[in-house]
């Protein structure tokens, strides 16, 4: 049962996470020219919280995928979702402290951060492919999701991305338990004399 929660909680913050990666791709549009960069702007301050919430999304996106697949995709996966947490909790850390911390600091941890999660995205990917728990396309998008995002950057890599993130929450949402689906498929093959 705990699983099951995870996996819906997962499905949530996917979710979560693609609507706000696409918000963060709608407001970039709407303030270009204004350099949100600029701290003390308010469009400044609505990106960083954008980027919080699609950044905190994505953490609890990749717990659900986790327990989805954890059974069936092995080290390979453990490595990759260890990666992805890890990146994407050093990213998150680079919005959330970006006034109190120095410059270098901050570099390194979105430098370390992107890495990681590219890393670990990759991995993941691979291991949500050769798990075959999940339909082959979400390892895909794994793989590929941050490589565009990145050569597209403000010209929709947040929509990319959030479009992904959306994706993955409703497969999560609508996939059964892998728990269940093992019990359910060995007592349909257990159909002796004394099942009849």
């Amino acid at each position: 049962m705990a699983s099951l929660n995870l996996v819906r909680w997962g499905a949530l913050g996917a979710l979560l996470a693609g609507v706000a990666w696409i918000a963060s791709f709608i407001v970039d549009l709407t303030i270009a020219g204004q350099s949100p960069e600029t701290s003390g702007l308010p469009s400044f301050y609505l990106i960083q919280g954008i980027l919080t919430v699609a950044l905190a999304g994505t953490l609890i996106g990749l717990l659900g995928l986790h327990a989805q697949q954890a059974t069936s995709y092995g080290v390979l996966g453990t490595v990759g979702l260890l990666a992805a947490l890890i990146g994407t909790a050093l990213v998150l850390a680079n919005v959330a402290f970006i006034h109190v911390a120095g410059r270098d600091v901050l570099d390194l941890l979105l430098g370390v951060g992107l890495v990681g999660m590219f890393f670990g995205f990759v991995l993941l990917g691979v291991a949500t492919l050769r798990a075959r728990v999940l339909p082959q396309w979400c390892g895909a998008a794994l793989i590929v999701v941050l490589p565009i995002a990145a050569i597209l950057g403000d010209y929709g890599g947040g929509l990319v991305f959030g479009l992904v993130w959306l994706a993955l929450g409703y497969v999560l949402l609508s996939e059964r338990p892998v728990d269940s689906r093992s019990l359910r498929g060995s007592s349909r093959r257990s159909t002796g004399p004394r099942d009849r």
